[in-house]
């Protein structure tokens, strides 16, 4: 026993919020949070009383609403403040920012590029602006955003990471290649960074330099299934054939409820000649991940090709069926020799329906405000 007044052994260790999630019970951090910004608001609340015309106090205590996710109330309260202080740009900043995380994009886009109108140095403004732009698939204006965040501070890793994930969206790869690796050098073991530069260079029919890069990815983390069916990826166009086999089997052992590397595999097997290897890859694909549009697809040109009709006009009404569907979701293509998808997947959906990513390189959260 510990004698008083000496440290124990015990060791304290912060949790991932996820595992509380797991047990449905809440995270004593986020809670603390919580409890913080309501002490706070209160005693900014008790400030006012006293002096209710201080606008530098009304702006704390919007700031606190939107860092309490009560967006409606910064709203109402920072539109107060416009009212009196109409050449603010900070208002408009925070503005915006309760209007994006309150998913109202437009009056974002509006209150922001005032704000940029009457400060166009604060880079934080660009950088909503640009998360903003990105929101609404107005690539070519979040490029521009973050070109200028750049500008400003060329040190500032997430707008680099941004403007290439704009870059990406806007396939203009070599940019996104540039960004990429200009964000790379101040986090180089940043494993989706490393991940999108791998598509990237894949996109652009870079495929060796493809390798190179999702090897640096399974370096860092030999357990990434992402990155082993990328690896696939990258050595099926490059006709590896046997590299490519062995790296989607290496995927579909570290995640078995993960349908793209059977999708994948089942692609190869089909551009091989192999139709029976391929339909067996393709029906387990489709048993894992019934939106797989595409697996759909190619299962429905394999069944066709031996003879097996029935079959074959299931798969492609099934295949119909998705892409009837308000909100598909498919496995993307890749423009590449194998035609294997290739690149950070968009059907990353186990049969769980949980998600294999925790993360992606791109979009980040719009920037805190309330410094």
């Amino acid at each position: 026993m510990a004698k008083a007044g000496k440290p124990t052994d015990w060791i304290t260790m912060k949790i991932d919020p996820e595992i509380f999630e797991e047990l449905g019970v809440r995270d004593p951090e986020e809670t603390k949070r919580e409890m913080a910004i309501s002490k706070k608001t209160r005693q900014v609340r008790k400030e006012l009383k006293t002096d209710p015309d201080n606008l530098d106090l009304q702006l704390e205590l919007a700031t606190l609403f939107i860092d309490g996710c009560n967006y409606e109330e910064a709203i109402k309260q920072l539109k107060l403040i416009r009212n009196k202080d109409p050449k603010n740009p900070r208002v408009y900043k925070l503005l915006g920012t309760a209007f994006v995380l309150f998913n109202h994009e437009e009056e974002a886009l509006l209150e922001l590029n005032r704000a940029h109108e009457l400060d166009r140095n604060d880079s934080e403004v660009l950088f909503n602006l640009g998360g903003v732009y990105l929101l609404r698939d107005m690539y070519e204006s979040a490029a521009d955003a973050f070109e200028k965040v750049i500008k400003i501070d060329p040190t500032d890793t997430t707008a680099y990471a941004n403007l290439a994930a704009a870059y990406g969206m806007l396939k203009t790869y070599d940019k996104e290649i540039i960004a990429l690796k200009k964000v790379l050098m101040f986090d180089p073991e940043n494993k989706e960074l490393r991940s999108a530069l791998s598509n990237a260079y894949f996109n652009s029919d870079r495929f060796e330099e493809a390798i190179d890069a999702a090897l640096c990815v399974v370096e860092i983390d030999e357990k990434d299934t992402q990155a082993f069916c990328n690896l696939g990826s990258c050595y099926a166009a490059q006709n590896m054939v046997d590299d490519a086999i062995k790296a989607f089997h290496t995927a579909s052992e570290l995640a078995p409820d993960y349908s793209l590397p059977h999708t994948n595999l089942g692609t190869l097997y089909a551009n091989m000649g192999r139709i029976e290897a391929a339909i067996k890859e393709f029906k387990v694909s489709v048993s894992l991940n019934p939106q797989d549009a595409g697996a759909w697809l190619t299962l429905y040109s394999c069944y066709k090709e031996v003879g097996l009709m029935e079959e074959s006009q299931k798969a492609y009404s099934k295949y119909e069926a998705i892409l009837n569907e308000p909100e598909l979701q498919q496995a993307p293509g890749g423009d590449n020799p194998s035609n294997i998808p290739g690149g950070v997947s968009q059907t990353s959906k186990l049969a769980s329906g949980a998600d294999l990513r925790e993360d992606s390189a791109g979009l980040e959260s719009l920037r805190e405000s309330s410094d």
